[in-house]
């Protein structure tokens, strides 16, 4: 970790301004968020009415085991200020705090805040390169706005994540600042400048070092390369990802090919494998209602945006030959990345837990806006809730970590069972594939006949339009076939 002044906001003022949006300009190192009280306590936020020596002590190894975060002492947790604190009696129970973590924690990174209602102060807790207990032996972690005692379990998997380090430090071997893009970094630091509301840097290149894309040598990070290479999966071969259409409800077999009504291969930096992943699943996906109008949103773009991005952030680049795996199916979108869960986190406490694989690209990828905030799976949850979909299901394997978003497709009208002698078989399939995927586009049909010409297979579409059996649709992704 880099400690460096202004690495997440302005230079240092004697005394800033807390404000509930935009955020606080603030100092200090690059796990440092922005202090916003809009949500009130969070994963990277706490607040304490007084200077209390144990609230203090287990909230910074909370924060300490995570990814860190800020203390704000003389708030409530509805973020108004509660009383003046004495200077004095705030260093002695700092004094005290340290001295109740297992090892000592820093806790001197203290800094005062002006709120509408006076001044309050900003304790600032680093993310910990180790595992931090409290005296009596407990590790807690930031879950949501609690602090969480590990169990035995949580707690070696924390110490073997913490021994093993953040892949997104190393550095990539034989690859040196004039790989990166300069269009990428420009866009990066110009969006950067903007959510952040502070100026351009004067170096540019001294703000990679800050953020832990090259090192004060000029060497690049496995974070560097995945943010602003021009070519990262010539350094980083696994650091793609693959789009797969299936066609049906079941994953194909092998990867056979006549199950796959699309299958690509992608590539490039890691924000743009995200738009490209984006736009592929808006382009395939074809959402309808029984007039055949297409306005409905098969999945709400939030869920799926905030699912494609922990995919690529927090997976675990250390395993080779993996990576990242989108495959639409007719009843839902499944996101795989590869590496499980990260350090402590379970099934159990996943949605309101934090715990960053690659903190270097998580803090990056929040200051370019594609993270909107530490709340990614409630931000997910919420909006396929308010879309009418269920509620999406984390599927975590020792290796690996699946999200699936289920569509709701509007009721299908059944066909009749006895279908006219003037379709051939090949029409009469491509209604009972729409009758169970609700719609067919003539690519899929090829998938379906492989040996057959494309040409013919688009007339037996036209076909049954002309009979009045089906309706062609025109969207963003191409045309596609719904039953009248």
């Amino acid at each position: 970790m880099i400690a460096e002044a202004h690495a997440f906001g302005f230079p240092n003022p004697a005394v800033k301004t807390l404000v509930k949006y935009p955020a606080l300009p603030y100092t200090g190192t690059m796990f440092d968020y922005p202090i916003t009280l809009d949500a009130g306590p969070g994963p990277l936020l706490a607040c304490l009415p007084e200077p209390d020596p144990d609230a203090i002590a287990a909230t910074a190894v909370a924060f300490a085991n995570t990814d860190g975060g800020t203390l704000l002492i003389g708030v409530d947790a509805g973020g108004r200020r509660t009383a003046d604190i004495d200077e004095q009696a705030l260093n002695a129970a700092l004094e005290q705090a340290a001295a109740l973590c297992d090892p000592p924690l820093n806790l001197d990174r203290r800094e005062p805040v002006n709120t509408p209602d006076g001044p309050v102060i900003a304790l600032r807790v680093g993310r910990g390169a180790g595992v931090y207990a409290l005296h009596d032996g407990q590790v807690l972690a930031r879950a949501g706005s609690d602090n969480r005692v590990l169990n035995g379990a949580e707690i070696r998997r924390l110490i073997s994540a913490r021994t093993s380090g953040d892949f997104d430090a190393e550095i990539v071997p034989g690859a040196s600042a004039d790989d990166l893009d300069p269009a990428l970094v420009d866009a990066f630091i110009a969006r950067r400048a903007d959510r952040l509301h502070q100026p351009p840097p004067a170096d540019p290149g001294n703000l990679l070092i800050i953020v832990g894309a090259l090192t004060p040598g000029q060497q690049v990070t496995v974070a560097g390369m995945l943010l602003f290479s021009r070519e990262p999966q010539r350094w980083l071969p696994h650091s793609g990802a693959r789009f797969q259409h299936v066609i049906g409800t079941q994953s194909p077999p092998g990867g056979e090919a006549h199950t796959l009504a699309h299958d690509r291969a992608l590539t490039g930096p890691l924000v743009h494998l995200i738009d490209q992943m984006g736009t592929l699943i808006q382009e395939q996906v074809r959402s309808y209602t029984l007039s055949g109008t297409p306005d409905e949103v098969a999945y709400p773009p939030v869920a799926v945006r905030e699912a494609l991005v922990n995919a690529v952030c927090h997976r675990d680049y250390r395993l080779r030959g993996q990576s990242v795996i989108v495959r639409l199916f007719s009843d839902r979108l499944e996101i795989t990345s590869p590496g499980g869960l990260p350090g402590f986190l379970t099934p159990d406490h996943l949605v309101g837990g934090r715990y960053s694989r690659n903190p270097r690209l998580s803090a990056c990828l929040y200051a370019w806006g594609y993270i909107e905030e530490p709340r990614g799976l409630r931000r997910m949850i919420d909006a396929m809730k308010n879309a009418g979909r269920s509620r999406p299901q984390f599927l975590a394997q020792p290796y690996s970590l699946t999200v699936r978003l289920y569509n709701a497709r509007a009721a299908i009208t059944t066909l009749a069972d006895d279908a006219p002698v003037h379709l051939n078989a090949r029409q009469q399939r491509a209604l009972s594939y729409i009758q169970q995927h609700g719609s067919i586009t003539t690519r899929e049909l090829c998938a379906l006949y492989p040996k057959v010409r494309p040409s013919l297979l688009h007339q037996d579409l036209s076909g049954l339009v002309r009979h009045r059996r089906l309706r062609k649709v025109r969207s963003r992704g191409g045309v596609y076939y719904i039953v009248c």
